[in-house]
């Protein structure tokens, strides 16, 4: 089981059974009230999606799966809490870049950060599926979700997931991975997400509070020179700078690190530079400065505070950048330069505070190891 969807009075769990016979539901209490999703059965492999509405805004939950009329008394059980409606200060973790299998300690002490939602931003896991199957990114999904450390991870902290290379296909894959139908329908009947934009590419974007996240697909649609493909790119423009106006702060999720100078052979954005500077563009001609960027796939910690993220045609329009990784892989440097500096190693994660009075928004970005060890500590205000 896995937690996602997170709103002020919903929650989702997507679960997988034994037998696609079973009928499943979750319940959840408050300790003085219960709901209960509808009763489901399974799809032909054997996941099954709950939905909760009717919560009450900023309140601890727990809740059990009931399946065939029997509450589980393993993995099925667990806890969340829902957001506040209007404003609210709340907790983030986010990082990326787990090996197949990994049950390492850094997945307890994101756990113990306490969050309201987890960032998965890639690479859960190391699998680098070729087959065009979907029970194989299912098996992929199970020994993620039932690793001990991993599992109470995911069953008491909502997750906003996307993908990347070596949980989408193989290494560095694009829109032409052999595996790209069953990824997308993998994706589709496993992953507890919020309601996605199209068919295709798995991009969304989701509020709490007055946080806008806005989530992006760089592999499914990834072809040529276009990192995102035009239906997506389009979506992304009129998303961020739309929610620009509104809320008090934008998050863009993404994995592909942003900084760094044009290469042709980069997998990151420096590899699509004409279409990062579009973007840049048409951030910057929109006055968007409400923009902080979390990012994956390089295996470091790293913060720039917008000196060399600007890549509008004048050079300008630069945003903080905040890098989380790596889980349990090897340290690696990816782009750069970084105004705060980039710290390759494993363990890693990052932690983002929302601190929201009303008025301004600040966000305390902290990046830390499986330790407690602080790496990276760092402060922005955004005028609300």
């Amino acid at each position: 089981v896995w937690l996602g969807a997170l709103g002020p009075e919903s929650i989702s769990a997507t679960v997988r059974v034994d037998d696609e016979d079973l009928k499943t539901r979750m319940i959840v209490t408050d300790g003085d009230e219960m709901w209960s999703s509808e009763v489901e059965r399974p799809v032909e492999s054997r996941a099954v999606h709950l939905d909760v509405d009717g919560l009450r805004p900023d309140r601890g939950y727990e809740y059990v799966i009931e399946v065939d009329g029997r509450a589980d008394g393993g993995r099925g059980r667990g806890t969340f809490r829902t957001p506040a409606a209007g404003p609210a200060s709340f907790r983030l973790v986010a990082s990326s870049c787990a090996r197949v299998d990994s049950n390492a300690a850094v997945f307890d002490a994101m756990t113990a950060e306490n969050p309201l939602l987890y960032l998965a931003l890639g690479d859960v896991h190391y699998s680098n599926i070729a087959d065009n199957d979907v029970d194989t990114f299912a098996t992929a999904y199970d020994r993620m979700l039932t690793h001990p450390g991993q599992a109470a991870l995911y069953r008491s902290v909502p997750v906003s997931y996307v993908w990347d290379d070596h949980d989408y296909g193989p290494n560095d894959s694009d829109a032409d991975s052999p595996s790209r139908d069953a990824a997308r329908d993998a994706f589709r009947e496993h992953v507890p997400s919020h309601p996605l934009v199209s068919d295709g590419a798995i991009h969304r974007a989701f509020t709490i509070g007055r946080v806008r996240f806005v989530v992006t697909d760089t592999r499914s649609e990834r072809r040529g020179d276009s990192m995102l493909g035009a239906e997506q790119l389009a979506w992304f423009e009129d998303e961020v700078v739309a929610a620009s106006r509104t809320p008090a702060l934008v998050v863009w999720m993404k994995r592909s690190p942003w900084i760094g100078a044009a290469s042709p052979t980069a997998d990151g954005w420096a590899g699509f530079d004409d279409e990062r500077r579009h973007i840049a563009d048409v951030l910057a001609d929109a006055g968007v400065d409400n923009l902080l960027m979390v990012s994956g796939d390089a295996h470091m910690l790293g913060f720039d505070d917008g000196s060399n993220s600007g890549y509008a045609t004048d050079g300008m329009g630069g945003f903080p950048v905040f890098h989380t990784a790596a889980l349990d892989r090897p340290g690696n440097v990816k782009g750069g330069p970084y105004s705060g500096g980039a710290f390759p190693g494993f363990g890693q994660y990052g932690v983002i505070d929302v601190v929201d009075d009303g008025h301004d928004v600040e966000v305390r970005l902290t990046g830390k190891n499986w330790k407690g060890e602080v790496i990276i500590a760092e402060q922005l205000r955004f005028p609300g």
